[in-house]
């Protein structure tokens, strides 16, 4: 691009691209010593008025099954994929799922739901402003029962095969 008439393109082509955490780096937007050990405390680390909310869906969480831990915080992440970053740098010391919600971003890690998963609930969270419901959405997505796949995938190749016999049954029998 040599010369550009529209100055957002140019913009966009002259300033320094924001990037995100690289590899053993910790987030310079937040303080992160704090974040990781009030985390290590009780699962929990975000302003005061959430504290309490978040505890209760951690707690609930862990009911079904999910060692969750949830990090709010109203620090500005410069890009989307820096709640997903802190959340897997967090997880690196942590065992379960992180849950790092920012005013404008969302994102988690976890040593035992697969992406997909995470992901899913990560949309479904963020459809929620607030940070304790948008948590338990979170929490309430990622434990959900998954459809019998196996089960369905069972039984549609046994009604295949049983239509295949019937049919070859109904032709040999029209022959005759």
């Amino acid at each position: 691009m040599d010369n550009s008439d529209d100055s957002v393109t140019t913009l966009a082509y002259e300033a320094e691209p924001v990037v995100s955490l690289q590899q053993g780096e910790v987030p310079f937007w937040l303080d992160y010593a704090a974040v990781a050990a009030d985390l290590a405390d009780d699962g929990v680390s975000a302003p005061e008025p959430f504290v309490e909310g978040l505890r209760t869906v951690v707690t609930d969480a862990l009911d079904r099954g999910l060692d969750l831990k949830v990090v709010y915080t109203e620090a500005p992440a410069a890009v989307y994929t820096d709640a997903r970053d802190l959340a897997t740098v967090l997880n690196q010391q942590m065992e379960g799922t992180v849950l790092v919600r920012t005013p404008a971003f969302i994102g988690s890690s976890s040593d035992s739901i697969p992406r997909h998963q995470l992901e899913a609930g990560q949309d479904d969270a963020w459809e929620e402003f607030d940070p304790v419901a948008s948590a338990s959405v979170f929490a309430h997505k990622v434990t959900a029962p998954a459809p019998p796949w196996g089960a369905y995938s069972a039984i549609i190749l046994v009604l295949a095969v049983v239509a295949v016999v019937a049919f070859a049954v109904a032709l040999r029998r029209r022959l005759r």
